[in-house]
C-alpha cells in the first residue's frame, strides 16, 4: 500500500485533540502517516472549533491560505471536520472552492469511506448527519507515541443543558453517554502500550450514563480506578449543577483520582446566572466549593468566566470579581463574550 501524508490542524477544546486523534487512527488504517509539514501533504484536515467567532476565524484563515497550495498540487485533498464543519455544512463548500469534503462531528467513522470516493472519483462531499447513538469502532485508539504517558479518553459526546451562549448541543448533538466496558477496554489498551495517565472528557462528566440507564460517573471513576498499570486519573469539564455529593467523595476514596476540578462558574451574579440559563445560583456555587474543599483539603479549583455577557451590569460584574475573590481559584480562564450563530 502506498504511503500517504496526512497533515492535521487541530483547534480548539481536548474532545477535538481527542477526535484529531481517532481521525489519524482510521485514516492510518487506508495508507495515510501523519506529518509535520503541511506543504507535503497528500491530505489536508483542519478539526474545528466554534465555541468562539476567534476559533472560527482561525480555521478559515488557515483555510484561505490553502487555497494557492491547492492551485500548485490539485491532487491534494482538503477537508474540514469538528464543530465548523457541522454548523456550516454547504456553505463552507460554496464559500471555499477549493474545499473537497466537510464532515461533521458525528463522521468521523464515515471519514475513510470519503477519501476513498474522493480518492477514486474526484469529488466534493457534505455529510453533517447526526446519529442518537455513538457509534464505536474496535481498535479505536491510536497508538501512543514514543515517550507518551498521558491521553484523553471520551466518555459521552454532546449536550442537553442549553446555556444560552452555548452553541455545543447543536454542533455536537444532544448528551450520549460510551457503554462503560467499552471505555475500560480502551483504556486498558492505552495502559498496556506505555500511558500512565488518563483525562476522561465529556462537556459535562457529571451527568454521564443518567440517559441509557448506564453506571453513574462516580461508579465509573471507580472501575477505572481499578485498572492494573494506571497511574493516574483526571476529568473535564463538570457542571456546578450537577456536581453530587458522592462524585466530590471520590477525591477522597479513589486514590488514582487527581486533586483537580475544573468547575466553570461563568459568572458571580445570580441575575447573569439565569439569563446563562446555568441552573445553579450563586450560592449553591460557593457550597459546592466548600464541600470539595471539606473533602480534599489539598484539591485544586479551576473556573471559566465570560465578561460582557449581554445584559451585565457594573454591578454584576463586581459580583463576579468578589466571588473570585473569595473562592481563590488556582487557575482561571476568562473570556469576553462571543456572539455565537
Amino acid at each position: 500500500m502506498k504511503i500517504k501524508k496526512l497533515y492535521i490542524n487541530t483547534i480548539g477544546c481536548q474532545m477535538n485533540v481527542y477526535d484529531s486523534e481517532q481521525i489519524a487512527e482510521r485514516l492510518h488504517r487506508i495508507g495515510y502517516v501523519t506529518d509535520t509539514r503541511v506543504e507535503d501533504a497528500d491530505l489536508v484536515i483542519i478539526n474545528t472549533c466554534s465555541i468562539r467567532e476567534k476559533a472560527e476565524q482561525k480555521a478559515f484563515s488557515f483555510l484561505g491560505r490553502l487555497a494557492k497550495m491547492k492551485r500548485d498540487k490539485p491532487r491534494m485533498i482538503v477537508g474540514v471536520c469538528g464543530c465548523v464543519a457541522q454548523q456550516e455544512g454547504q456553505k463552507i463548500i460554496e464559500r471555499m472552492p477549493h474545499i473537497d469534503f466537510v464532515l461533521g462531528t458525528q463522521a468521523i467513522d464515515r471519514l475513510p469511506a470519503a477519501i476513498e470516493r474522493i480518492e477514486k472519483h474526484p469529488c466534493r462531499i457534505v455529510d453533517v448527519d447526526m446519529s442518537q447513538v455513538i457509534q464505536e469502532s474496535a481498535d479505536i485508539s491510536a497508538p501512543p507515541k514514543p515517550h507518551e504517558v498521558s491521553r484523553f479518553v471520551t466518555i459521552m459526546r454532546g449536550c442537553d443543558n442549553f446555556c444560552t451562549y452555548c452553541v455545543v448541543p447543536y454542533v455536537r448533538g444532544r448528551e450520549m453517554s460510551r457503554d462503560p466496558e467499552k471505555i475500560i477496554s480502551e483504556i486498558k489498551s492505552l495502559v498496556v502500550n506505555g500511558i500512565r495517565e488518563i483525562t476522561l472528557l465529556g462537556q459535562n462528566v457529571n451527568s454521564y450514563g443518567q440517559k441509557q440507564d448506564l453506571c453513574d460517573f462516580p461508579t465509573l471513576l471507580k472501575q477505572i480506578n481499578d485498572i492494573d498499570g494506571l497511574f493516574r486519573l483526571r476529568f473535564t469539564t463538570s457542571h456546578p449543577k450537577d456536581l453530587s455529593d458522592d462524585l466530590i467523595d471520590t477525591f477522597q476514596s479513589v486514590e488514582k483520582l487527581c486533586y483537580h476540578i475544573h468547575l466553570p462558574v461563568q459568572s458571580g451574579s445570580n441575575d447573569v446566572l439565569a439569563r446563562m440559563n446555568r441552573r445553579y445560583t450563586r450560592e449553591k456555587y460557593l457550597e459546592k466549593v466548600i464541600r470539595l474543599r471539606e473533602t480534599c483539603p489539598e484539591i485544586a479549583i479551576t473556573s471559566d468566566i465570560i465578561v460582557g455577557f449581554p445584559g451585565e451590569t457594573r454591578a454584576d460584574f463586581e459580583q463576579t470579581k468578589a466571588l473570585i475573590e473569595r473562592v481563590e481559584f488556582d487557575s482561571l480562564f476568562a473570556f469576553i463574550y462571543s456572539d455565537r450563530p
